[in-house]
């Protein structure tokens, strides 16, 4: 709505010669307000009423796309405006979005992801690394990195071995703790690890990001300081650490992990006596699958032309011995690859489960790019035009009448004639189609 001081600079701006659009620009309206007031379409200090207008065809249209959720809006501005509406288009289907009238078809509708409602009954996960020395010679690498996955309100927590901290590892670690858990906390709570956070800016790294969109959480870092139930499990940790032997394998040495994390949650709930125990919170669904992380390591190829990787063995070619190779997986790729330093892949092996003490010898020299097609979803048919229902004809009628008490007539006018017969034929032409 425009200002009689507005009104007025239009009208001498328009006297001096210059156009609709220049006129816009220089008050900063849109031309067709600015042309609809030049016209006499619309009066200084009087709102518009098209949106009043609109309110007497929101039965109907609800009513069409409640039958349709598919239903084209062009078609149906078609039909209303047989009925009588004269707003225009873009009006129109500002208004269908303002009030909301096309419902959401179940089967286009994707599975709700993101942000869930913060309650004060949902979960959050807190994350913390600890790093111990002298791994096992079998394990890779000369420290043992542990991820600790602690539940705030339930007070429970896991932990995964990883070889080094790195986005790939951390990714990995993360999911494994979380399968453990049966479900995910709305906020994952990290330390500040390069691997989570950029030493620049000390914001979150966007490789982690990416990870807690994937599973429709909220990540965030936590201040520097000391944590009560953090130190007690480092210390559970370091006593257990002292139990890991040379000849320990991996999975022997992960097993033995989740074992300590049972015994303090049971030494925990015999303490607690008769207590209450704490209500176990919300947790959020987990996706199908894991983040597609890769993961990436060193290793020096044995004198048997043997490269060991989380408990197994796989063979590359003879001429290597005592090379450094780069072994490479994604997270839920059943493949392992293995290539030069620079980034030449050499061969590729299906990947034996953790610390089974498998030798893979057989390999492929390609590199497999095809990947599983997405499971499709059930298709939605209802894309063509569909005749106006028996309740939607009812609610046409009910605006044929409001128009014929409002012009004081009793019968049928030329133009409900000709608005019946527009939508008889449309009716007549979807059936036919159909």
């Amino acid at each position: 709505m425009l200002t009689g001081e507005e009104y007025i600079n239009i009208c001498a701006l328009r006297s001096r010669g210059l156009s609709i659009a220049a006129i816009a620009r220089i008050l900063g309206r849109d031309r067709k307000t600015v042309s609809s007031y030049l016209c006499g379409k619309r009066t200084v200090g009087v709102r518009s009423s098209d949106r009043d207008e609109f309110r007497r065809f929101v039965p109907y249209c609800r009513q069409r796309l409640q039958d349709d959720a598919h239903f084209q809006a062009s078609a149906l501005y078609a039909e209303i405006v047989d009925l009588g509406y004269t707003g225009g288009y873009s009006t129109f289907t500002r208004a269908l979005r303002t009030h909301q009238l096309r419902p959401r078809c179940p089967l286009c509708q994707r599975p709700p992801r993101g942000r869930p409602v913060r309650q004060d009954d949902a979960e959050e996960v807190r994350f913390r690394w600890f790093v111990f020395s002298g791994a096992p010679a079998d394990w890779g690498s000369t420290q043992a990195c542990i991820l600790v996955g602690r539940l705030i309100h339930s007070q429970r927590w896991s932990a995964a071995l990883a070889e080094q901290i790195d986005p790939g590892h951390l990714a990995d670690s993360v999911d494994r703790i979380l399968r453990q858990f049966g479900g995910t906390g709305w906020r994952w709570r990290f330390d500040r690890t390069p691997a989570v956070h950029c030493q620049d800016d000390g914001e979150l790294a966007t490789a982690l990001g990416k990870v807690a969109k994937h599973y429709g959480v909220v990540a965030e870092l936590v201040p520097p300081g000391r944590d009560a139930d953090d130190d007690v499990i480092g210390r559970a940790l370091a006593h257990w650490w002292q139990t890991i032997h040379a000849d320990t394998g991996l999975l022997e040495a992960q097993e033995s992990l989740e074992r300590l994390t049972r015994l303090m949650e049971t030494r925990r709930a015999s303490a607690r006596g008769g207590c209450t125990a704490p209500a176990a919170a919300v947790l959020l669904d987990l996706p199908h699958d894991p983040y597609p992380a890769r993961i990436s390591v060193t290793r020096t190829v044995s004198a048997g032309s043997m490269v060991s990787y989380r408990g197994n063995l796989y063979a590359v070619p003879r001429h290597l011995h005592g090379h450094t190779v780069q072994v490479r997986r994604r997270v839920g790729d059943p493949l392992l690859t293995i290539a030069t330093p620079r980034g030449r892949v050499i061969v590729q092996h299906s990947l034996a489960p953790d610390g089974a003490g498998l030798t893979v010898i057989g390999h492929r020299h390609g590199i497999s790019l095809e990947r599983p097609l997405p499971v499709p979803r059930p298709a939605c048919h209802s894309k063509m035009y569909s005749p106006p229902s028996a309740e939607a004809l009812a609610a046409a009628q009910a605006l044929r009448q409001d128009d014929r008490q409002e012009d004081g007539l009793g019968r049928v006018s030329e133009c409900d004639q000709s608005v019946g017969s527009a939508l008889t034929a449309r009716s007549d032409r979807g059936n036919h189609v159909a």
